[in-house]
């Protein structure tokens, strides 16, 4: 089972892999609010 995460911008549960969350150092992100902060950098 993958454990549930918040997202750290807009607090969303997310399933995540414990194994992102240590590469990540905990700063997981939804992919929505992933995607608006690429779009933000174009």
């Amino acid at each position: 089972m993958t454990p549930i995460f918040k997202c750290l911008t807009c607090k969303k549960d997310i399933e995540r892999s414990t194994k992102s969350f240590w590469v990540k150092k905990g700063h997981l992100l939804c992919s929505t609010c992933l995607d608006k902060i690429e779009n933000e950098k174009k």
